[in-house]
């Protein structure tokens, strides 16, 4: 009895197996002949979409094809295809983002957006923009998240893309969340599910409602929280994706976890764990590892506890999650606490701070890189779009150098025959100068002249007239010789002293003088005999 059950679900185990086989042989042959076909046809725009749908089919397999996004990517730079081009690289940012790589997922969608601004493609902008917030959320880097994220809302409202509206709305409330500013946080979250339930989405339902009870967990609301949980959980059971109910799980987990409900938050966290594998998400496993271990601290399964601990700090470090690396940390500090170790637990607190101030240095470095590594693939990108504006551009561009040109030329004739005008000016105004000290020169050499002759002219007059005084008069030479040195204004003394008589004879002299020309004084004396002319001697 027992042989035949085992055989039976023997049988049905390898008919499963063979099926699945099949069903991925099948899609395998599906892509691979399709893309058979394509490689036959021309390169247009239409090709470009199909390589990328293509690519997008076989992201649904275990094997990628990027040989086809590649493929894509070259034939729309080959053309000119800037939409083609941005699709590419946004997917490529995508698939990064998958892959943990988040420092070039931000290269890729910063590249996709530079392209997707030179279209009229407001949906594919917004949808970029969201990723990109996605991927810096993955970063921590909170501002640059809630920026894109804002930039995609407002888009998104112009066209009315009521999705695009309330991813961007839940991504703006988890960046609240992120900084603990679980109010905020709401408002927005809030909005997004009143929007999901208008728009009857179960999906974005599922969605919204975790992450408002989410943020009522963290305000310390329980009650609330369960409902949102509960209400998001079972639309996820209703409608299976991926890992999302694993995601509930752990947000449970959580909640009891809060409430000091151990073994329910343990067995919920535990739940999760296959799913997480499944679908090689990462960071959620590492974060449920880490706190399946909390709640083993807390149940004093301390060995179990260190050995998950560690493990979700291995895989949280691989991720580059800040927020487990810290709590896997502090984690360890308790676990080191309970078990009387303090030594190793001032070692792992002193980590924990450590690695929280080198994380945010590593995430700041990488957008530094980034930013680098892209601006040097934007020059190359910008080859591609000048290519296809070539005609416009290079035609604008030349009319503009020619009247440049031109403006220069005039320009600088203007300023040469600026500056001629000005060497003449200052010449002519030289010489104008050096003329006008000539005749001035002149002018003053002949004014010498003419008082040279008018000086001689009066002298010779004034000899003549005061000769014909002396004759008038009958004075003698002596008393001549006293009335000279009396003009020339020397006293009697002075006069005595040049005639070589004394003071006494002067003075008879001059009484002589006044008497033959009636005068009383020198002034008087003086002036008689030179009357009517400028010059006495």
């Amino acid at each position: 009895m027992i042989s035949q059950k085992y055989k039976l679900l023997f049988i049905l185990f390898f008919f499963f197996i063979t099926q699945a086989e099949a069903q991925s042989k099948k899609k395998k042959i599906n892509i691979d002949s399709l893309y058979n076909e394509l490689k036959t046809e021309p390169n247009s725009t239409k090709k470009v979409d199909d390589l990328i749908y293509l690519y997008k089919k076989s992201t649904r397999t275990k094997k990628i094809r990027t040989d086809l996004l590649d493929e894509a990517l070259e034939i729309a730079k080959e053309i000119f295809y800037i939409k083609g081009i941005g699709l590419c690289y946004d997917r490529k940012g995508i698939t990064a983002r998958y892959e943990q790589d988040y420092t070039n997922s931000v290269i890729y969608h910063k590249r996709a957006l530079s392209f997707f601004e030179q279209t009229n493609d407001t949906f594919q902008k917004a949808k970029c923009l969201t990723s990109l917030a996605v991927t810096y959320r993955k970063l921590n880097l909170e501002k640059e998240a809630f920026d894109n994220y804002y930039k995609a809302l407002k888009l998104a409202e112009l066209i009315d893309d009521k999705k695009g509206i309330t991813i961007s709305l839940n991504g703006m409330g988890n960046v609240f969340l992120n900084m603990e500013q679980y109010d905020e946080a709401l408002l927005y979250l809030k909005k997004a599910l009143a929007l999901e339930i208008e728009s009857e989405n179960p999906r974005g339902q599922e969605y919204s409602s975790a992450n408002v009870g989410e943020a009522y967990l963290f305000k310390k609301q329980y009650d609330s929280a369960y409902y949102y949980f509960d209400k998001s959980l079972k639309i996820s059971l209703n409608n299976p994706r991926k890992e999302s109910t694993a995601i509930k799980y752990n947000l449970f987990g959580l909640l009891y976890q809060k409430t000091g409900d151990y073994t329910k938050s343990l067995n919920f966290y535990q739940k999760a764990i296959p799913d997480f594998k499944k679908y090689k998400n990462t960071r959620y496993l590492s974060n449920t590892l880490i706190n399946i271990g909390i709640n083993q601290l807390e149940l004093k399964q301390y060995k179990k506890a260190k050995n998950n601990i560690e493990l979700g700090l291995e895989k949280a470090k691989q991720v580059k999650s800040k927020e487990n690396t810290i709590l896997a940390y502090k984690a360890l500090t308790d676990y080191y606490k309970l078990t009387k170790d303090y030594k190793n637990a001032l070692i792992t607190q002193q980590y924990a701070t450590a690695y929280h101030d080198s994380i945010i240095s590593l995430a700041a470095q990488k957008i530094i890189t980034s930013t680098q590594v892209a601006y040097e693939t934007y020059k190359k990108d910008q080859v591609i779009q000048d290519l296809a504006r070539s005609k416009e551009l290079s035609d604008e561009k030349a009319k503009s150098n020619y009247w440049r040109f031109i403006f220069s030329i005039l320009v600088s004739v203007i300023i040469i025959v600026g500056l001629l005008f000005l060497i003449v000016l200052f010449r002519k105004n030289s010489d104008l100068e050096i003329e006008q000290k000539n005749t001035e020169l002149q002018n003053y050499l002949l004014y010498i002249d003419e008082l040279e002759e008018k000086s001689a002219n009066h002298t010779k007059l004034a000899k003549q007239d005061i000769s014909h005084k002396f004759d008038e008069y009958e004075l003698s030479k002596r008393q001549i010789e006293v009335l000279k040195h009396i003009s020339n204004g020397l006293n009697n003394t002075e006069i005595a002293e040049e005639m070589f008589v004394s003071n006494n004879t002067i003075k008879t002299h001059i009484s002589n003088i006044y008497s033959k020309l009636d005068v009383k004084n020198r002034v008087q004396a003086i002036k008689k005999i030179t009357s009517n002319h400028t010059t006495i001697f």
